[in-house]
This record gives C-alpha cells, sequence and structure tokens, in this order.
C-alpha cells in the first residue's frame, strides 16, 4: 500500500510556531493577528496576560521585570 508523504522545508509545523514569547502557550494565527506586533511576534496571551493588558497592547513587546510602561504609571499615579 502507498503512502502519502508530505515534504515540509521548515523543521516544525507552521501552528507550532505560533506561541507567545513570554510563555510558551500555543496562540491562533488570529490571535497574533489581533493582539501582536506588525512582524508577526507575540509577548502576551490569555494564558499570561490579562485581558486588558492585550487590549492595551501588552501583547506587542516584551515584558521587561521591574519596569513599568508609561500607560501603568499614568494610570497608578
Amino acid at each position: 500500500m502507498d503512502t502519502l508523504q508530505i515534504e515540509n522545508d521548515s523543521d516544525e509545523h507552521p501552528s507550532q510556531q505560533r506561541v507567545c514569547q513570554n510563555c510558551g502557550e500555543y496562540v491562533t494565527k488570529q490571535f497574533v493577528r489581533v493582539f501582536g506586533a506588525n512582524d508577526g511576534s507575540l509577548y502576551g496571551c490569555m494564558n499570561c496576560s490579562t485581558g486588558r493588558e492585550l487590549r492595551d497592547g501588552g501583547g506587542k513587546q516584551p515584558v521587561i521585570s521591574g519596569c513599568q510602561t508609561v500607560g501603568e504609571s499614568a494610570q497608578r499615579s
């Protein structure tokens, strides 16, 4: 019996490449499109961030421990 083998140039399946850069959780292509940066990177997901943080752009830039973004410091003042 013949079997169909699909050749893939990439080492990983494309869906395995879509992960949160902060926690490593799988995210969908649509989630990255909506909450990630324009280059396709994502630094926050529903596993490691709140909905409010994501809505306010928290998934677009890396989290630096001990630092606050401008929006966070303005809200706390």
